[in-house]
């Protein structure tokens, strides 16, 4: 194969896995709107319940990578799909509370959430950039965040450095993950495993502009 046509093929695999990935995260997140959606008939439930539903959306994600890992992949599907829904009933109370409270809140931290994905796939794809090196120090920062959270649970202290903190932490990690989908090699069929990590980087970046959006009003 020519030079060019091999930089053609790999170009033409980038393209393919990136449209494959972004097409599992588009279907995540139209899933986790419609649990969003279905949460509001259940709204006080929901929140006496917060850790039970937090509980199975955990284990619905295990068992997603473990479906996919043991190559049941129709089967990872569709846990994938509870999981989103079950993403869209945790979250669903407090992205209505906001909805009804500050609507615009909303509206700015999708915003804000979709053009830093615009940018960092933008920056990932045009440059040469590696971030191969990045994947243990955004691990690391994001077991501390974590910490810091599950100890603001028990020790009240102002959140706000913490949520400043983990939007940075996930700003890298969406970086990083746009840089592992670019990475992958030809014939690799991670799409499924990428949208997964794409979509928490999403998730949680929504929640923590929502946080700082709705801060600023406050």
């Amino acid at each position: 194969m020519l030079p060019h046509e091999a930089l053609q093929s790999q170009v033409q695999v980038e393209r393919s896995l990136l449209s494959r990935v972004l097409g599992w995260l588009a279907v995540s997140l139209v899933l986790t709107t419609v649990g969003v959606y279905l949460s509001g008939s259940y709204a006080d439930q929901l929140v006496r319940l917060w850790w039970l539903v937090a509980l199975a959306a955990f284990g619905l994600l295990i068992a997603t990578q473990f479906a996919e890992r043991s190559g049941r992949h129709p089967l990872a599907i569709g846990l994938f799909a509870a999981f989103a829904v079950t993403e869209g009933l945790f979250i669903g109370p407090l992205v209505l509370a906001y909805l009804q409270a500050q609507p615009d809140t909303v509206g700015n931290a999708l915003l804000g959430t979709v053009g830093i994905f615009f940018v960092a796939a933008s920056i990932v794809y045009m440059t040469s950039l590696n971030m191969a090196a990045w994947g243990k120090w955004l691990f690391g920062a994001l077991i501390v965040g974590i910490i810091g959270s599950v100890a603001a649970i028990f020790i009240p202290f102002d959140r706000l450095l913490l949520d400043v903190f983990l939007g940075v932490v996930f700003i890298g990690l969406t970086f990083f993950d746009f840089w592992r989908v670019k990475a992958q090699r030809a014939g690799d069929n991670d799409a499924l495993m990428l949208a997964i990590s794409l979509y928490l980087d999403f998730l949680n970046l929504f929640l923590i502009l929502l946080r700082l959006f709705g801060r600023a009003r406050n």
